[in-house]
């Protein structure tokens, strides 16, 4: 075994963490986040409920008369997508719709492919509010964020760095549609909300980098200079 120099065992991330304090770690977090994650799954399966019970959701005519009444508050451009991608094929999207929801609730309530539930809410909201519904959609799209984000494992400060460009990216996209920016009517603007939710991402996932490496490598960097000096 090579032997640890002094300038490692100085690092930030000397020692580096053992895996099964990384996963009791994770344990931790994910039991206090267990009463936001049953909430989530409530929220999902009560809508997942209110449409099997609803014989016009099964034949397609709810969703077409919710994309009729929504036009009005759709983001600008997606009545366009409405037009191309959804309305005509309004009844197998409103099957998908129904059962993604109670898929996800259910996996939120037992705790199984968490993530992927997570993600598939966030697709779900995302989509709602582009369609105007952006009560209560935008809070659940960012309590789901957050959860995801509590889950997360730490990635390398310069992915974290990427992916927050990425999210600001995307934010900074959606602000040309934004409608007001009146504190009484800007809950209801879904790009102002989604932009919202879009820059609170890149915070959250600067947060979840390893900046730890960055003061040895700045210091490796500082030195490197020293010596050509």
């Amino acid at each position: 075994m090579s032997p640890v120099t002094d300038a490692a065992r100085t690092s930030p991330t000397w020692p580096p963490p053992a895996p099964g304090d990384v996963d009791r770690a994770h344990e931790r977090v994910a039991a206090l986040l267990l009463p936001l994650r049953w909430f989530l799954a409530a929220g999902w399966l009560r809508a997942a409920t209110e449409k099997i019970i609803s014989v016009d959701w099964w034949t397609g005519a709810a969703l077409d008369a919710f994309l009729v009444d929504q036009r009005s508050a759709m983001i600008r451009f997606f009545p366009a997508v409405v037009d191309a991608a959804i309305a005509p094929f309004s009844l197998p999207i409103a099957w998908i719709v129904v059962e993604m929801q109670l898929a996800i609730g259910l996996c939120l309530l037992l705790g199984r492919h968490v993530r992927l539930a997570l993600w598939g809410g966030v697709l779900l909201n995302t989509t709602f509010v582009l369609a105007g519904a952006v009560n209560p959609s935008a809070f659940y799209l960012v309590m789901q964020m957050v959860v995801l984000l509590a889950l997360a494992r730490r990635v390398p400060w310069r992915t974290s760095v990427v992916r927050a460009v990425g999210w600001l990216g995307a934010a900074a996209l959606l602000l040309p549609f934004v409608r007001t920016i009146d504190p009484s009517h800007v809950i209801d603007d879904p790009a102002a909300m989604l932009s919202f939710a879009a820059a609170l991402a890149a915070v959250g996932t600067l947060a979840i980098g390893d900046w730890r490496r960055v003061p040895a490598l700045a210091r490796r960097v500082a030195s490197s200079d020293h010596r050509r000096t």
